[in-house]
């Protein structure tokens, strides 16, 4: 199959199949949140150990005291080191140390699903498919194989990077006991060369895994039978990896620019979201239609309308699809509001019982420069981005999006209770009132998909079901876009400009 062709089905897809392509990328973003949980809940409990036995008053001192008095620039506050040595518990240690070990454990596990899920909606729209049905279907049935694909994966990086890791400590005793000299600089040398081998072979790895995932799906292979089809295709079509590697290396270089571009405009959450509905999708697009070697013949239906016109629906069509579920599932949406209020409430009192009063800034009308456009940008994608998390994580249970939306409105209780009270609503009171409820909004259509899960897990409803549920919390999250742009340019533009009234009034 030519590539241009393979390239072109990956453009085509996500343009003329959008409505059934980001759906499951957007799932497979937001299923990241299942990972974030264990260590949201572990930092909270380790938080409320370390309180409940005192060892958090040092810090609260050195907050009440303005970083604990003057200090010269460039000097830590005085009694720092031992506020942080305080903290260092066997208990705290322990809480926060599990729940990096249960996150990196999810963090598998929700990439083995959102791959198998992007993927085999993928192969399931080249075959004429529906292609979150097809999604639905290859997660479930496949995504024990994409964690064996990514085990063998890290065991393959770990052999590469071993021989260097062993040089490092060997160069290391050498120059801690023979001190600087010739022999430390040679050391230094080969560490170099060393280091630029082990790159090498790193990237080799990565080309010689990067069908793995197609194969699993394409050929319906096992974790092991899929990465030796992987692993043999550089001798079968090296034409086709060759074009993969091309096309890969253009794709992190632009997303690369992008991101120091977003950066610079203070707004890097921009560059995430273009590669979550953009960068991502195309590729592994292209990457399927060419293992597969079956591009994309769109139906003949005359042609799909104007991207006005499209994106107009979209929008317009998740707004009516918000405005409906929030009629529909009054008892949802409140158990949403109930768990950021009783976040809210549990850091308000936690931050309220040490009486801080932290003062506010007095240039707040200028937080964000004379034209925050960055900012604004940056806003709106985080806060959308945020929602989605909320959502397609509910899909475990919705336990992650309960964890989300409590430390959400935990963090905003806590910063309640540190600041006075009518700073913190100037603050906070003119975008919160369209972006709290846009927050609660999403984390609800979590909390129901959720439902549908556990369902789906009884026996109750099928894959068509899932997928249903999938679609409709897209169509959701398009209607909460609009919200969170209104949210983003209010806090950006006008938002310091009436705090900066009340505060000097």
């Amino acid at each position: 199959m030519n590539p241009s062709t393979a390239l072109r089905t990956g453009v085509r897809l996500l343009r003329a199949r959008s409505a059934s392509v980001l759906p499951v990328y957007l799932l497979a973003s937001g299923l990241y949140g299942v990972a974030r949980a264990p260590l949201v809940i572990a930092g909270v409990a380790a938080v409320w150990l370390l309180a409940a036995r005192g060892r958090l008053e040092p810090f609260v001192e050195l907050l009440r005291d303005g970083g604990g008095g003057a200090v010269e620039a460039g000097e830590l506050p005085p009694g720092l080191g031992d506020a942080v040595a305080g903290l260092l518990t066997p208990g705290s240690v322990l809480l926060v140390g599990g729940g990096v070990l249960a996150a990196a454990a999810l963090a598998v596990v929700a990439s083995a699903v959102g791959s198998a899920a992007a993927i085999g909606g993928l192969a399931g729209l080249l075959r004429g498919d529906d292609g979150v049905h097809a999604a639905v279907s290859g997660a479930r049935r496949r995504w024990r194989s994409f964690v064996g694909v990514r085990l063998l994966l890290v065991a393959a990086i770990a052999a590469a990077v071993a021989p260097l890791a062993g040089l490092v400590v060997v160069l290391g005793g050498t120059v801690v006991g023979g001190g600087v000299g010739p022999a430390a600089a040679a050391g230094v040398l080969v560490a170099v060369v060393g280091g630029l081998v082990t790159a090498v072979l790193v990237s080799i790895v990565l080309v010689l895994f990067a069908f793995a995932d197609q194969a699993v799906v394409v050929d319906d292979a096992g974790a092991v039978a899929a990465v030796g089809r992987s692993l043999r295709l550089p001798l079968r079509r090296p034409v086709a990896v060759l074009a993969y590697v091309a096309v890969a290396v253009g794709a992190v270089v632009g997303s690369a620019a992008v991101g120091s571009v977003a950066a610079a405009a203070g707004a890097p959450r921009v560059a995430a979201l273009v590669g979550t509905v953009l960068v991502t999708p195309i590729l592994d697009g292209f990457k399927t239609s060419l293992y597969a070697e079956r591009p994309y013949r769109p139906a003949p239906d005359g042609g799909s309308p104007p991207l006005g016109a499209r994106l107009r629906s979209a929008f317009g069509g998740g707004l009516r699809a918000t405005a409906e579920f929030v009629r529909a599932h009054p008892i949802t949406n409140a158990a949403s509001l109930a768990c950021v209020a009783a976040g809210g409430a549990a850091g308000w009192t936690a931050t309220a019982s040490f009486d801080l009063d932290l003062p506010v800034g007095s240039d707040v009308g200028n937080v964000f420069g004379t034209l925050p456009l960055g900012t604004f940008s940056n806003l709106a994608a985080n806060n959308w981005l945020v929602s989605v998390d909320l959502a397609y994580s509910g899909l475990a249970a919705g336990i992650p999006a309960v964890v989300s939306l409590g430390f959400n409105g935990l963090v905003i209780g806590a910063v309640g209770g540190a600041f006075d009270p009518v700073a913190f609503a100037a603050l906070v009171a003119p975008h919160g009132i369209v972006e709290v409820p846009a927050l609660v909004i999403g984390g609800a259509a979590g909390l129901r998909l959720g439902g549908v899960a556990v369902g789906a897990l009884r026996g109750r409803y099928d894959d068509g079901d899932v997928a249903a549920a999938i679609r409709r919390t897209y169509r959701i999250l398009l209607g909460l876009v609009p919200l969170f742009v209104v949210a983003a340019f209010v806090e950006a533009f006008l938002t310091p400009a009436i705090a900066s009234a009340v505060l000097s009034g």
